[in-house]
């Protein structure tokens, strides 16, 4: 007798142990060092030796079957054969537009301040950097372009909107035209009624606060910066049109039962973003950002990498120019991440990169995580 997992359900190996991934429930099993061995041993397509209480377990739980003899199981799979086999690059799925870089405030959380957070790229920021701030004109040739390569959301940002009010409103109504999923950061204090409604049929809006009861509106999203003594409190208190981005003071600040760093992190995963995830990073991947200056990096956060400024080149030809270049961001799946190499859970695993990177101090490095795959424990 054979026992096989079911082509929706992926055995991923770490070091010592493994994960089934139920790509049609969207759960994931973690499996102790003997299960890991007998689920293994099983895709392997060995028969099956003794009475196996797991086999059974996994049978009950739909992730696979008995069968009398060998059997091939093709696992699901998303997309056509032959469009993986083109050379076209693949899908920009988001980008950020920092169309302003003023702001009277002085946030604690700020980039500016060098606050690292978690979600800093949808928040806003000014930063103490110089360059002159494209035009709206030079914006609508941006969204034209990225509508042109297929673009599916962009992101509105850049330090207080209501400053640049006028260029802002401009900006969106020529943007609506061409794309559906739209998005606008606002900080809190800046958010009035009359703002909201001129917003209504322009952008999703976005809500930037350091207080988790300020935003009580189910149409509005809340995206809360927490300082790490709050974060389980907060996480207690997590709404479901709220983000938690988590301020990090440095490493020391840290702890083993923090959200970002125990089981917390490992999040039910769909089968689109298992299969992306396979190939790309879970943030990075399709995604870019365009300064307010005109430069293009692979994230808000990451400043200091930088695919080339719009102001020399159209969009276009930067995204053909500087291709293996923003691939390698792209491409810089938890398969490369230190650590996450030989972890079980990394392709269902959250990882910020620009978060990861100003911690460790390396583009690769990995601190918010306190399992040891070595050892298959977590600290």
């Amino acid at each position: 007798m054979y026992f096989r997992l079911n082509p929706e359900c992926y055995l991923i190996k770490g070091e010592k142990l493994g994960a089934i991934y139920d790509l049609i429930d969207e759960k994931i099993y973690a499996l102790d060092q003997q299960e890991t061995q007998i689920v293994t041993s099983c895709e392997k397509n060995n028969p099956v030796r003794g009475d196996e209480k797991l086999l059974f377990k996994l049978k009950q739980l739909r992730t696979g079957k008995f069968y009398k003899n060998k059997v091939y199981i093709q696992k699901l799979r998303l997309g056509s054969p032959i469009k993986e086999m083109e050379s076209d690059p693949p899908a920009l799925d988001r980008a950020f537009l920092e169309i302003n870089n003023t702001c009277n405030r002085n946030c604690w959380f700020c980039g500016y301040n060098g606050i690292k957070r978690s979600f800093g790229c949808m928040g806003c920021n000014k930063w103490n950097e110089n360059g002159k701030t494209l035009s709206v004109e030079k914006w609508k040739v941006i969204i034209d372009e990225l509508r042109d390569l297929d673009c599916k959301d962009i992101f509105i940002t850049g330090g207080d909107l209501t400053l640049v009010w006028n260029k802002t409103i401009e900006i969106l109504d020529y943007a609506t035209e061409k794309f559906r999923n739209i998005y606008i950061t606002l900080h809190q204090q800046s958010l009035s009624p009359i703002k909201v409604t001129e917003l209504s049929n322009r952008a999703n809006i976005i809500v930037q606060t350091d207080d988790i009861n300020t935003v009580q509106s189910r149409d509005l999203v809340a995206l809360v910066v927490v300082e790490p003594e709050e974060w389980e409190k907060a996480s207690n208190a997590k709404r479901d049109n709220m983000l938690l981005s988590f301020a990090v003071k440095g490493c020391d600040s840290l702890c083993s039962d923090l959200p970002m760093m125990s089981k917390k992190k490992i999040l039910p995963i769909s089968m689109y973003k298992f299969m992306d995830n396979l190939q790309y990073h879970p943030c990075l991947g399709h995604t870019l950002a365009i300064c307010y200056n005109g430069n293009t990096i692979p994230c808000p956060m990451m400043r200091s990498h930088s695919f080339g400024n719009v102001n020399d080149v159209e969009l276009y030809t930067l995204f053909e120019k500087e291709w293996e270049e923003i691939n390698k961001y792209w491409e810089l799946n938890l398969d490369k991440i230190e650590k996450c190499t030989s972890c079980e859970f990394r392709y269902t695993c959250a990882d910020c990169r620009a978060l990861e990177e100003s911690l460790s101090g390396k583009l690769n490095g990995k601190i918010l995580c306190n399992y040891n795959p070595k050892e298959g424990v977590w600290l």
